[in-house]
């Protein structure tokens, strides 16, 4: 049984609309750490609002960017790099969040 009624086209898989969730998932991480470093400048940690400004546009970047699919069929399709770069950024916006931590417990 096909979707849209049109015999022999395959609707989107399960994995293109895990791959897109897990791409906003990224940037919705990346926004956390843009936003935990504008806290961190108007807090008056200016080295911690940089190097958090600079790890929320790499999280960006690896999160928007959108790695190489085999299209071809539906069984060569596979949402793991996606999911990898949503770890990455997931990580990436954790360090901003310590480092913003760490800042306000030692600069007061």
């Amino acid at each position: 049984m096909s979707r849209g009624g049109a015999a022999g086209r395959v609707g989107r898989s399960p994995v293109d609309r895990t791959s897109l969730a897990w791409q906003r998932t990224s940037a919705t991480a990346a926004l956390v750490a843009l936003f935990a470093a504008v806290t961190a400048l108007r807090l008056g940690e200016p080295e911690v609002g940089i190097a958090a400004t600079a790890l929320s546009v790499v999280g960006l970047v690896v999160g928007a960017s959108t790695p190489r699919v085999r299209r071809s069929t539906a069984e060569h399709r596979d949402a793991w790099p996606v999911v990898v770069r949503a770890a990455v950024v997931l990580v990436l916006s954790a360090a901003v969040g310590v480092m913003l931590a760490v800042a306000a417990l030692v600069g007061g």
